[in-house]
């Protein structure tokens, strides 16, 4: 039991180092982004281990079966709310990928009820994020195909997108600056 335990509280304390880094590189504006998935299934996950490893932990430590027992609910509680948490605001997330000209710089654009723009890093895991774009009323302009690219030299994009489906020539354009890597 002791062994079980020292794993358990392991997993807890490298869940939550992991979880701190990622705190880092989000105020540092990196996020980890591919081309299918986002840091948000990823937050999820690690929520999910690290309740569930205090929750072992708080097992291993308790007697008493009444606590025990609260100890389950709430963290079953946590879980359900981290994952409903995640049903609203991520899960029905689509990716478009487009490449600079010379096909040396990779971006991904994630949408959900907006548009974020990233860059990827050499990694092709980890990214930088760009720009937020709103369509009006959660608009999906590049899963719609409606947005055209702009590449300016140097290391300038000119993102062109309709803003209203409503009103097909209501464009609106945005300008980023990105870096080679």
């Amino acid at each position: 039991m002791e062994r079980n335990f020292v794993v358990t509280l392991s997993i807890c304390v490298l869940s939550i180092l992991l979880k701190v880094i990622l705190i880092v590189l989000n105020s540092n504006g990196i996020y980890v982004q591919s081309t299918n998935f986002s840091q948000e299934i990823i937050n999820l996950t690690i929520n999910i281990v690290i309740l569930l490893s205090i929750t072992r932990i708080i097992m291993y430590k308790l007697k008493d079966k009444t606590f025990k027992t609260l100890t389950v609910i709430c963290a079953t509680f946590l879980i359900v709310s981290n994952f409903c948490w995640w049903l609203m605001i991520d899960s029905d997330a689509t990716y478009t990928t487009f490449y600079s000209p010379n096909r040396n710089e990779a971006f991904v654009v994630k949408e959900t009820r907006h548009s974020e723009v990233y860059q990827l890093l050499k990694f092709k895991l980890l990214s930088k994020k760009l720009v937020d774009i709103r369509g009006d009323d959660g608009y999906r302009m590049f899963y719609e195909d409606s947005y055209k690219l702009e590449w300016m030299n140097p290391n300038k994009l000119k993102i062109h997108y309709l803003f209203d489906p409503i009103s097909p020539n209501d464009y609106k354009d945005v300008t980023v600056t990105y870096k080679e890597y």
